[in-house]
């Protein structure tokens, strides 16, 4: 089980993932639900993975929630691509721990401001875990053997080119692509990369184009929502506290207003991106 999608093998060859109405944030998963947060995400997996070139492990949906993919041999590396200086990237920004080839000229700038557009796209990744993702540069993916030289060169390539076409559909919605993960893995068989897992809300930051504020914490069409409210109520250094003693977090109900704002949301960027009616049945 995931934090918030369920994966069942059905033979040697197939999965079927099983999105649900749970949440995760700081890699916590919470106790309330989201209404129709899976429904949303098989969904956009189904619409992403019809219209993106390429290919991809997707084979069919099966339910309101669960689709059946192709079992790859996964690539352990998340592949971010940032085009904003946001989330933990501005964070690191602060402490003086980024470490991504190319750019320590730019974030040597400390004058640069939250949410500032990046002047080039960043390929930023990080570790696969099921505790809390961390930073990878590209020499510790080389270095540790997560890919060889070869494959790093086409799992950068894939991302950006994806990212640029995720970009030009979610621009022409009115929306602003901060930053985006993809997930690959390899052909048993052939050995060729191509994209897995999903592509979601959980997996994209989206902003409003016409709200967007340099400088500002900007109103999301994602879980980042979810994040505000816990970091606005400590939960998020509470957890530090506990991650550092070994302790069990307190995990905080969510209200009313935050659940139904968080699944409107998910709804509304669904809806905007793929310029389809969302409905609550197949």
């Amino acid at each position: 089980m995931g934090k918030v999608k369920d994966i069942y093998e059905t033979n040697d060859n197939t999965l079927i993932f099983s999105f649900s109405d749970r949440i995760s944030a700081f890699d916590v998963i919470l106790n309330d639900k989201i209404p129709f947060k899976g429904k949303v995400l098989c969904d956009f997996a189904l619409f992403w993975f019809k219209i993106l070139k390429g290919k991809n492990h997707f084979i069919r949906r099966i339910s309101l929630n669960k689709i059946e993919v192709a079992k790859l041999r996964m690539i352990p590396i998340e592949c971010v691509i940032r085009s904003y200086l946001y989330g933990s990237l501005y964070s690191r920004y602060l402490q003086n721990a980024i470490d991504i080839s190319g750019t320590e000229e730019y974030f040597a700038n400390k004058n640069l401001q939250l949410a500032s557009k990046l002047p080039w796209l960043v390929f930023d990744p990080t570790t696969k875990s099921h505790q809390h993702d961390k930073p990878l540069s590209e020499r510790q993916i080389l270095k540790d053997g997560l890919a060889s030289e070869t494959e790093l060169m086409e799992l950068k390539k894939q991302s950006m080119d994806l990212f640029a076409q995720v970009n030009t559909i979610v621009s022409a919605s009115g929306f602003l692509l901060s930053d985006i993960k993809f997930e690959f893995g390899k052909d048993p068989k052939t050995g060729e990369i191509m994209l897995a897992d999903s592509i979601g809300p959980d997996e994209f930051r989206i902003w409003n184009e016409a709200d967007y504020q340099i400088g500002q914490i900007q109103d999301s069409y994602d879980k980042q929502i979810l994040r505000d409210w816990l970091e606005g109520i400590g939960f998020r250094k509470e957890l530090e506290k506990c991650n550092n003693n070994n302790l069990k977090p307190s995990i905080p109900k969510l209200p009313e207003h935050i659940i139904e704002k968080v699944s409107k949301r998910y709804i509304d960027a669904y809806e905007r991106i793929t310029g389809s009616t969302f409905t609550r049945q197949l």
